[in-house]
């Protein structure tokens, strides 16, 4: 198949339009952009993305699997961090490359995720609630709300230290935040190089003043944050979520929240999204919360548009996406990596 032959499909939905605008490393090999509407079921994903060779699949609520139906379809980059909206499994078996785009919003997220620490270790939503009530001195509100936390001296716990967790990491440190983070796929030099302590799971929810949370969505990691683990955490301790909103049990977070069994949360990421006027997550006085804001920025979201087309473009020209999600598929057509080129 040529590179002039490849026909890529762009859903419509989350940022779609800043792939139409840097679609230039389509259109230099030649290759054609299509936006199509996202589909909501598999009779949709198959008529729309039928005799495509490459799909940018927008993040939407139906999670695309029809791979086998769709034999055409050599590689499908997200153009998000996480590809939960795809299923890898079924991408794999069939043979169909999946890519990604991990570091458009790293620092972004990371400073979103500081914006909810500080605003939830101070009581931010308490203080401004005891404000409207009419309590606006500081010695009256002041004395109506406990525990009212310093990031200096306070141990942060990290659970998951990839990227955007590393990234929280520095920032906390520069507040005098002692950093502890529950990471078992990293090695324990990499994190001391990082200045952060590895610890058990446990560990992390029962030492943390603030526990935050940096692990990727997937069929394992649902309700990962449970009960039990929250039932851990400190009387005085905050809750982080900055990742994906299933990974923790909503539910059982707004009971520790009501019941004072932990003190604050912050969120970014909800079970259910966009969260509605009825969440009742958000409608905690101890809760800071934004609608999923993490990588929304002018930079960022070009970012998106930039490294979607020019990934999709490598897969049209034979390359494997600079970053793979399943770097363990068979490829329907083979794929070489891109590198250097030899000196003659």
């Amino acid at each position: 198949m040529s590179d002039d032959s490849f026909r890529v499909a762009l859903t419509d939905g989350l940022r779609h339009e800043r792939v139409v605008e840097h679609r230039q490393p389509l259109d230099a090999i030649g290759a054609t952009l299509d936006v199509v509407p996202a589909p909501t079921n598999d009779h949709e994903a198959v008529e729309r993305l039928s005799g495509y060779q490459g799909v940018i699949y927008s993040h939407g609520h139906y999670r695309l699997h029809t791979f086998d139906e769709l034999p055409d379809l050599l590689g499908v980059i997200a153009p998000t961090v996480g590809v939960d909206h795809v299923d890898i499994e079924a991408a794999t078996a069939a043979g169909v490359v999946v890519g990604n785009i991990p570091t458009f919003a790293t620092e972004q997220t990371a400073d979103t995720a500081l914006y909810l620490i500080l605003g939830a270790v101070r009581r931010i939503p308490q203080i401004l609630n005891e404000w409207e009530a009419g309590h606006r001195n500081i010695a009256e509100w002041e004395r109506r709300i406990d525990h009212i936390g310093d990031m200096r001296a306070s141990t942060l716990a990290l659970i998951g230290l990839g990227r955007i967790g590393r990234a929280v990491a520095v920032r906390a440190q520069a507040f005098g935040t002692r950093c502890i983070a529950y990471a078992p796929t990293v090695s324990p030099w990499e994190a001391q190089g990082l200045g952060v302590e590895l610890v058990g799971l446990h560990e992390a929810f029962e030492q943390g003043d603030i526990v935050s949370v940096h692990l990727p969505y997937t069929p394992r990691t649902h309700h990962f944050v449970d009960a039990d683990l929250l039932a851990r955490m400190k009387s005085t301790a905050a809750l982080i979520n900055v990742s994906r909103g299933p990974i923790v049990d909503e539910a059982a977070l707004v009971s520790a929240l009501e019941s004072g069994a932990i003190a604050a949360a912050g969120v970014d990421v909800f079970e259910a999204e966009p969260p509605t006027p009825d969440t009742a997550l958000i409608n905690l006085p101890n809760v800071i919360w934004t609608p999923h804001i993490g990588g929304s920025t002018s930079v960022s979201v070009h970012r998106v548009g930039q490294g979607s087309a020019e990934q999709m473009a490598w897969i049209a020209q034979g390359y494997w996406p600079r970053d793979t999600v399943n770097p363990e598929v068979e490829p329907r057509k083979p794929l070489r990596r891109r590198g250097y080129p030899e000196r003659s």
